[in-house]
């Protein structure tokens, strides 16, 4: 009877030919076991996921469109998930993005004049670059009246009621005192906005390559290794240009600063080898689907980044 129940699912019953079950998936495995055991099997996935990361991460970085070939061929278990792989880097990039922006308060009490000052001119940098800002939404998507001059305090935004208007100005003078709180929302934003890209991003593949009988999932599988690429490539960049600002031996500030325009013109060349890699056709074809994707999705990605930026403001 122990020999029985001992190749047989405990779940469904059905007999083992291994170690899972081949109609139900279970793994014939007891997780009821003493301290000593769980503390084993802890350091035993932790030792595993540390491998799998590495093996993900040097392909990610260097062999476009290694993983998702990989994947979709069935060789799933030495790498990371591409969602999870997604959703991990995107959490801890969006920290670092944030995190690389200057505090600025808007009242300091007790500090000494060079204290005070010092805080005066980070924050008239911070009004200059909010303006600018502002000033791009103004020409890109605004409908400036006739009647006033066009200003980060008086913007119309062409998309919004009056009443959101108003409230748009109103938000939007109080911010240019205290940018951080349009900041602070925004990077809690960007996350979301970026996940909802992904698809539509998978759907312009979809369409580009709709010949070549691919799911839409194997597309998509491209569109999450390719996001992590970008968010992470792109958080070396701001983590290189701020080392460098920070470096006072002038032969390795431009040691770092080559490496960091390296890491940011890594990122189209890796995206068009990726498409190549990938869809296995013609350099004639990749180049100009590629320009056709990304034309398209920068158009998608600037609209969404300045609704992002006036729902920051909004919502601050």
């Amino acid at each position: 009877m122990e020999t029985t129940a001992a190749q047989s699912c405990d779940n469904c019953h059905s007999p083992l030919y291994g170690d899972f079950c081949h109609q139900c998936g279970q793994e014939k495995k007891s997780y009821i076991r003493n301290v000593g055991g769980v503390i084993t099997e802890f350091f035993g996935e932790f030792s595993n996921w540390d491998t799998r990361v590495w093996q993900t991460l040097f392909p990610l970085w260097f062999r476009p469109g290694f993983l998702s070939r990989r994947y979709v061929a069935g060789h799933r278990v030495p790498y990371v998930p591409p969602l999870r792989l997604y959703l991990f880097t995107s959490i801890i990039a969006f920290l670092i993005y944030a995190q690389l922006l200057p505090e600025q308060s808007v009242k300091i009490q007790g500090a000494d004049s060079n204290t005070q000052q010092q805080i005066a001119e980070e924050q008239k940098k911070a009004r200059e670059v909010w303006s600018e800002t502002m000033s791009k939404i103004d020409r890109d998507t605004a409908r400036a009246d006739t009647s006033v001059q066009p200003s980060p305090q008086a913007i119309r935004i062409s998309f919004l009621s009056d009443e959101a208007q108003q409230e748009f100005n109103r938000k939007l003078k109080q911010i240019t005192d205290n940018p951080k709180l349009a900041i602070n929302k925004f990077f809690s934003l960007a996350p979301q906005m970026m996940f909802l890209l992904l698809p539509l991003f998978a759907l312009l593949l979809k369409l580009l390559y709709i010949r070549s009988d691919r799911y839409y999932m194997e597309h998509l599988i491209v569109a999450l290794h390719s996001h992590s690429f970008i968010l992470q490539m792109f958080a070396g960049y701001l983590g290189l240009s701020l080392l460098a600002a920070s470096v006072k031996w002038p032969w390795l500030k431009n040691g770092i600063e080559w490496l960091a325009l390296l890491v940011f013109f890594w990122i189209p060349v890796y995206l068009l080898l990726c498409q190549k890699n990938y869809y296995r056709q013609g350099w004639g074809k990749t180049l100009l689907k590629f320009w056709l994707t990304s034309t398209l999705y920068s158009v998608l990605f600037i609209s969404a980044l300045l609704s992002i930026i006036v729902l920051s403001i909004l919502w601050a």
